[in-house]
């Protein structure tokens, strides 16, 4: 899915596949980093379609969302807000900033219209994510007799912390993102994080949430 027009997106289009993927992805994303909240916004904006649902006790604007992954350190959420999205997820984010895995680890399948990404939680840190969630304007931006989109913040370890160690990161996670978040995801599916999938054993998993919901109960008190 193109996050553009369809009109700008063809003239975009021939410009970022002369870079390597990664490369017009960083692009993009700070292209839409400094245009959000200025005029230049209009060339992407659109007019959200108001489709409600309720799920888990939200009530999500409308059904269409953008996945975490694509904006890791939350620059962009103004900008994806204008787009007409009902919710945004942004992440994954670990306590401290890491570079993920090696270069290359972004690769395009032109004929699938898709890319395969190995990219590995790389992020600047809870820190620096916190300080992008702090400057989004769009519940502000937000019509009245509108419900603002939602927003999701994307959680998980860091890549140098044993796995037994998991859940404190976890936690410190989830104690920075708690007041700015409408729902916290816990990432345990990545593939590119060694033994991070191992988490999702019975035994492990339990012990996970466990420690997570009772932290959200004491933040919720």
């Amino acid at each position: 899915m193109s996050l553009l027009p369809s009109s700008l997106y063809g003239l975009a289009r021939p410009f970022l596949f002369g870079f390597d993927p990664e490369h017009a992805h960083e692009l993009t994303l700070d292209g839409l980093a400094r245009t959000q909240n200025t005029p230049l916004a209009c060339a992407y904006s659109t007019p959200r379609v108001d489709d409600p649902v309720t799920l888990a006790g939200l009530q999500f604007p409308n059904r269409v969302g953008l996945a975490a992954g694509l904006d890791k350190n939350a620059r962009c959420i103004d900008a994806f807000a204008a787009m007409g999205f009902g919710f945004v997820e942004v992440g994954t984010v670990t306590p401290k900033g890491q570079p993920g895995n090696p270069r290359p680890r972004m690769f395009r399948l032109p004929e699938r219209q898709a890319l395969i990404n190995r990219l590995g939680f790389n992020n600047d840190g809870l820190a620096a994510f916190l300080a992008n969630v702090q400057k989004a304007r769009f519940r502000r931006n937000a019509g009245r007799a509108k419900a603002p989109m939602l927003l999701g913040l994307n959680i998980g370890k860091n890549a140098a912390t044993p796995i037994e160690r998991a859940v404190d990161d976890y936690i410190a996670c989830l104690d920075g993102v708690y007041p700015h978040a409408d729902y916290v995801t816990i990432n345990i599916s990545s593939p590119n994080t060694a033994n991070l999938r191992s988490l999702q054993s019975d035994e492990a998993l339990d012990a996970l949430l466990g420690a997570v919901a009772e932290r959200r109960e004491t933040l919720a008190r």
